[in-house]
């Protein structure tokens, strides 16, 4: 990750890659403040303000519901590692097992997990202060698939937290 991050720093591609050098830049950060961390938590900021208000995630406006789903299942990300890897004529994920994905975030996660997205100072109407991701691996495979769970933590001004969890898995035999 730190060498691609590095390459689209040296291409100019940053801005082209916005979720890509965020992701990058997430797995050598002990926590993030930057320009995409300040968007994501926007948008978790938003969905906190409903939820304290007592509608329930389904219930969130639907284009906002969209985006904490995109953000959390790391959709964003995947599109953008699989069109850098195809621009650059690099094998995809899957080249070598075919649950190449979710194997891969299940790594990645493992990294990023207790390095949380901070909630710029300046932002002052703001009623989260950050975001962590939690990473849970199960205790044991289920008929030769190794499931995991990765928690968005939110943690608001008032000490307050809730949480989103993503249910995934890849297999332990992938061919």
């Amino acid at each position: 990750m730190a060498e691609v991050r590095k390459f689209l720093e040296q291409q100019g591609l940053k801005d082209q890659y916005e979720y890509l050098t965020f992701h990058c830049d997430w797995a050598v950060h002990a926590q993030l403040r930057g320009r995409t961390a300040q968007r994501v938590l926007k948008h978790f900021d938003e969905a906190n303000i409903h939820l304290r208000s007592g509608l329930d995630l389904e219930q969130l406006p639907k284009s906002l519901q969209q985006e904490i789903d995109r953000i959390s299942k790391l959709a964003y990300f995947e599109q953008e590692l699989t069109g850098f890897l195809q621009m650059h004529n690099l094998p995809d994920l899957s080249a070598k097992r075919p649950d190449g994905w979710p194997h891969f975030v299940h790594l990645y996660a493992k990294i990023v997990e207790d390095c949380p997205l901070v909630m710029s100072a300046d932002n002052k109407t703001a009623t989260i202060d950050k975001v962590t991701l939690r990473f849970e691996l199960a205790k044991q495979p289920l008929e030769h698939e190794m499931f995991y769970k990765m928690t968005w933590e939110v943690l608001d001004k008032n000490g307050l937290t809730g949480d989103l969890f993503i249910l995934n898995s890849f297999s332990l035999k992938p061919h």
